[in-house]
This record gives structure tokens, sequence and C-alpha cells, in this order.
């Protein structure tokens, strides 16, 4: 039996083409930045907090709880929202086979299925409430989710997804039975591709006996302070199921949701808009069978994201208005500019990009009001950024570098046949 040379050209050819292989895949930029480490930390500060009320001897995998177990699969949820762009993740892809098999060791589906819904307060705090109060008042899982959309703009998808995408026109963000969103994107700043929000639709949808449908509508240059009809509130007068709450005067103005357990902000800065919203997790999660593209939920489709990196590498110079001049601004100056709007981590990053792209300094004000939107509706989520205020290294020079190494490996190759 002819045995094969590790030297033989055929052996020596797959093996060069399997290292360029190899090289591209370690080298090529993701399509985004992968976050499933904020699902991670979520779940080990549950599982830290159930570590406490142990009693000696127990541990937490032998006597499964209800609450271990939701603890998994809220950690698995998250885990499926962050896979688009974690796919090939090494890390990710053990945290998916860790919750599978322990979820099946626990026995969780059987845990879960025997203990019920989850429910939204401890029965020993929970009040006999009035028949108003009981109707329209949430009682699901308190569990809370988070979306915000601002600047050129960006999204951060229910699921902890941030995403730079083009996304001109109109838009569903959110489409449930109780509640649809739509933004309209126009051209921002000078560059053709630039886009912001300068319109946003909230339909408050009809709800027996808590309230009628509404309409709210906000305009980059009004953001009134009632719904359409002229309401600021509706439902039963022993508590408002809907009401909107001007919080600066033609600049930011909230809309609580009591029935659904749900806070809309929005905002409008330099003619354009920015919106955040606090909905129940499994509302979130609820697709409209009318509307498959929901921004918040499954995030930009691929053709319309934007890869930042690139424009922050090339950091060409900007002409713009500042501070009531015309100004030159380097991606150096613009970013220590950031820095004193307290912005950290991608937001950083997205407020750079934004002047660099448009040349509207107003979005370094959208950054900040957006991350401090995140922090207030969604404290738990802080400890997803990092408190990073530089910008990070570019993907473009590892690419570069891998084509340059595929270029030489084929040269090498036509040499020796």
């Amino acid at each position: 039996m002819n045995l094969l040379s590790p030297f033989d050209p055929g052996i020596r050819v797959s093996l060069l083409l399997l290292f360029s292989i190899l090289l591209l895949l370690e080298t090529a930029p993701a399509d985004a930045r992968c976050n499933s480490e904020r699902c991670s930390r979520e779940f080990e500060r549950t599982r830290d907090e159930l570590w406490t009320n142990l009693r000696p001897g127990q541990t937490l995998e032998d006597d499964a709880t209800p609450v271990y177990c939701r603890a998994f699969q809220r950690f698995g949820r998250c885990l499926r929202g962050t896979q688009r762009s974690c796919r090939g993740h090494l890390v990710f892809q053990t945290n998916q086979v860790i919750v599978e098999k322990k979820s099946k060791k626990m026995s969780c589906a059987r845990v879960l299925a025997e203990a019920g819904p989850s429910p939204s307060t401890p029965p020993t705090t929970r009040r006999p409430p009035l028949l108003q109060d009981s109707i329209c008042s949430y009682h699901g899982d308190p569990e809370p989710a988070f979306c915000g959309l601002f600047g050129d703009p960006h999204v951060r998808t229910f699921s902890g997804e941030y995403q730079t995408c083009s996304v001109k026109g109109a838009w569903p963000l959110i489409d449930n039975t109780y509640l649809a969103v739509q933004v309209t994107n126009e051209l921002a700043g000078s560059n053709e591709e630039g886009t912001a929000p300068t319109k946003l639709t909230v339909i408050v949808k009809r709800s027996e006996s808590c309230t009628p449908q509404l309409t709210y509508e906000a305009q980059g240059d009004v953001l009134p302070s009632a719904f359409v009809d002229g309401a600021v509130s509706s439902g039963p007068s022993s508590g408002h199921s809907v009401s909107i709450s001007v919080i600066a005067a033609g600049r930011h103005v909230e809309i609580t949701l009591r029935h659904i357990n749900a806070t809309l902000v929005l905002r409008r800065i330099g003619g354009h808009l920015t919106f955040a919203a606090r909905l129940p997790r499994g509302l979130a999660d609820q697709a409209h069978e009318r509307s498959a593209l929901q921004l918040c939920t499954r995030g930009c489709p691929k053709g319309e994201r934007i890869d930042y990196r690139h424009v922050l590498a090339a950091g060409r110079p900007v002409s713009t208005v500042h501070a009531g001049r015309a100004a030159t601004l380097t991606r150096e100056t613009i970013a220590q500019m950031c820095r004193e709007f307290e912005v950290t981590d991608y937001y950083f990053d997205a407020c750079v990009f934004d002047v660099l792209f448009t040349g509207k300094t107003s979005f370094m004000e959208s950054a900040r009001e957006a991350q401090a939107d995140l922090r207030r509706l969604m404290p738990q989520a802080v400890t997803e950024l990092a408190n990073r205020t530089q910008l990070l290294p570019s993907a473009a020079a590892p690419a570069a570098a891998a084509v340059w190494w595929v270029v030489m490996l084929a040269a090498l190759l036509a040499v020796q046949r």
C-alpha cells in the first residue's frame, strides 16, 4: 500500500489552501458585534442570588426550582436573540450547548409545566385589586425588554443586539396585540446615504374596558403633548390605562401604557427624533402576523445594515457648522467632543460615526440621551456596556492582511505547478 507523504505536491497544495481558508475565517470582520456575554452576565447574576438562599448541602441542579429553570429559559432566549451576530463564536456556541444540556438534566420542561405561569408579584404581598384595577393592570411576567432607536439610525433590539442601518423610508419598529410603532427615516446632512428618524407614529390599539384606539404622531419639527384627537389619557378613572407626560415641552414626552406595563420615550433633538421602549419580555417577543419584520424584534434586514467601523477607519474630516461657525472636524476632534457628552462603548462609536457621516453635531446629544434612556428604563442592561471612550481598532486592516496572504499563497501555488 502506498502512503501519501506530507511533502507530496497534492497534499502540499491542499494544506496551503486550508491555511488560507483558516486565515480568512480568523481575520474576516464579523457582520455585527457578538453580545452573548451580556446573556451570561445576566444569568450569573440570577444564579448568584439563588445561591445565597440555599440550605447547607443543597445545590441548584439537584433540586431544580421553577425560578432556576426560568433563569435558564431566559438565558437560552437571550442567546437565540444574538445568534445572528454570534454565529461561529466559540463562547456563544458553548453556552448554547450548556443551556440545552443543563435544562434537560434538570427536567426543566416538566418543572415549569407543573409550576404554571410565573406570578408578577409574590402572592403574600399582592392586595385584592378593585375590579377596574384588575382588568387594566398588567399581571404577566415582569421581566422587561428594551428597544432603542437614535441617530443615523442605530437600533438596540429587544434581544440586546446593536445595529447601524440605512432603512430609508417607513419601517415598523413594534407590532403586537396592544401596540404598533412605525418610524420614518429621511436623508440627514449632506451625505446622500445618511438617514435619521423624522417621524414616529404610535398606535395604542383598542383594548376592551381599558382604552380606545389612540394615535400619536411626532415629527422632526414638532413633538405634540397629546394624541391626535387631543386626548392626554384614557381608561378607567381610578387609574388611567394610557397617559402622556410632557417632560420638556417640544423636546421630550413619555407615553405610559399601564395595562401592558410599557413605557415609550420620544425625544426631538436637532430636527430628528429618538425612541426608546420598555415592554414586558412576553410582548416584546410577540411577532404580529401582519408584520413579520419589526426592527425592535428582528433588527434591520441584512442588506440595510452599515458596518460603521469602515467609516470610523477612514476617518475623513467633515465640514460642518459648529457653535454657529463653519468648521472642519477631524475624527480625533469629534471623539473628544463625544467624550465630553459622557457616552461609552457602542454609544460612543455611534456618536463619532454620526458626526463623521452626516456632519450634524446634534447627534452627539442624541447618543447621550439614548444611553441615558437605556440606563433609566433598563438598569440591569448597564452591565452590557463597557466603560470605553476610545475607538476600537479597525477591522479593515486584518481583512486586508488576509487578502494579501491569499494572493501570496496563490502565487506560491502557481510556482509549484
